[in-house]
């Protein structure tokens, strides 16, 4: 269980990764970073109502969740090792989202990060601006928070589909 932890963080790291490096090379070779969305308060706005957006699916998601294990408690042609298997992807699912939405409040405090050090002159006199870390971050994150926000949609999408089947189940007197 622990190793397919660290291997779900390394490929996420790896892909946010690339992210970031695609995203660096655009904003230093086309004029993305200029478009007005890219902008600190229409990011912040975009951040804030995508984990509006993430916090209601979540809450809607868990009020199913009694639902859906009563049913798959009581579903006769499981067996116990299929009802538990099924009762873990369920907890998965929302471990998915819990993570999605972690993302998109660290990338609203990201944004808010590099807007406060936008303003303040380099102490050290470092020749950094052409690297354009914020304009780069701001790019990776409001790609990855899409992402996010994508993740939770099909995750609550597989559950709503996992409670249909069941109460197709139960309706047939499985």
């Amino acid at each position: 269980m622990k190793t397919k932890q660290i291997k779900r963080r390394f490929w996420l790291v790896l892909f946010i990764s690339a992210i970031g490096f695609i995203s660096n090379y655009l904003v230093r070779t086309t004029p993305v970073s200029s478009f007005s969305i890219f902008e600190t308060v229409n990011l912040f706005t975009y951040f804030s109502v995508l984990i509006g957006f993430a916090l209601t699916i979540y809450t809607f998601g868990l009020s199913m969740v009694s639902d859906i294990k009563s049913k798959i408690d009581t579903h006769k042609k499981l067996t116990a090792d299929q009802k538990n298997q099924m009762y873990s992807s369920l907890v998965s699912g929302f471990g998915e989202i819990k993570g999605d939405i972690w993302l998109i409040f660290y990338s609203i405090l990201i944004v808010i990060g590099f807007a406060i050090a936008k303003d303040i002159p380099n102490p050290f006199g470092w020749q950094v601006e052409g690297f354009k870390f914020p304009e780069t971050a701001n790019l990776t994150l409001f790609v990855t928070t899409t992402i996010a926000m994508w993740d939770i949609m099909q995750t609550l999408f597989n559950l709503s589909e996992i409670n249909l089947e069941l109460n197709k189940d139960e309706k047939a007197g499985r």
